[in-house]
């Protein structure tokens, strides 16, 4: 539905919207997961995505820009 809504909001407005994605990634399988990241490319969307496991977003990796939340601090990484 979300991503749905980013469509639309990218055709009427001209611009895709920012997505603001909180554990997204979390209960799907590999497939699904890369699918996901695909149609978020696709939309044109800036997105952020949390996660507490690297390993889910490994698909993004040359891509993607990580950041890592620690001890109330961010880090580039």
């Amino acid at each position: 539905i979300v991503l749905a809504d980013a469509r639309l909001q990218a055709a009427r407005l001209g611009r895709a919207p920012l997505l603001l994605l909180d554990e997204v990634a979390a209960h799907l399988d590999d497939l699904r997961r890369e699918a996901l990241y695909r149609e978020i490319q696709a939309i044109g969307a800036q997105a952020w995505l949390t996660g507490t496991d690297p390993g889910l977003f490994a698909a993004l990796s040359g891509i993607a820009q990580f950041m890592t939340v620690e001890d109330g601090s961010v880090t580039i990484t």
